[in-house]
């Protein structure tokens, strides 16, 4: 079964957010979202939401991408590891060599409409193979002999690249 694979972890953070580092960013998103909105809404037929924007304004589709600029320097605390999701042993398991913001909603006028989803990636793993829901992999992707870890399924991750030996 060997294949050389990518993992996703998304997380979506909202007014209801209970983590401080959620909530930060949660601030600083919608913050960033209502300067967004001004620059691609229209002045004489103006609009309160990012769909709504989006159907007036395609170049709109751009705010995700601007609104992770108020994104970085909290990822950037993660030191490459999100330390939620440990392998079976307990150990911290989950590098992460970058990440996607997508807007999910948002209203310049009520924040609790605000919500984002963030979608980080693993460096490439070499998927050994699957026993009893736990994916059995290694971080190096090429030779004989392979240092091992088991990480169990879990509802917010997913393969995101496979490429099959």
């Amino acid at each position: 079964m060997k294949a050389k694979i990518k993992l996703a972890f998304r997380i979506i953070i909202d007014q209801n957010s209970e983590i401080i580092w959620d909530k930060y960013i949660f601030e600083d998103t919608y913050f960033e979202y209502k300067i967004q909105h001004q620059v691609f809404d229209d002045k004489e037929n103006p609009v309160k939401n990012y769909w709504e924007l989006l159907r007036k304004n395609p170049h709109a589709e751009r705010i995700p991408f601007l609104l992770s600029s108020a994104v970085v320097n909290y990822v950037a605390q993660l030191n490459g590891e999100v330390k939620s999701l440990p392998d079976v042993l307990g150990n911290t398991f989950f590098p992460i060599e970058n990440f996607k913001l997508d807007l999910i909603s948002s209203n310049i006028e009520d924040s609790s409409k605000h919500k984002i989803g963030l979608t980080f990636y693993t460096p490439e793993f070499l998927l050994i193979d699957i026993i009893d829901n736990k994916y059995l992999l290694s971080k190096n992707t090429s030779g004989e002999c392979f240092e091992t870890f088991m990480f169990a399924f879990h509802p917010q991750v997913a393969i995101a690249s496979y490429t099959a030996l």
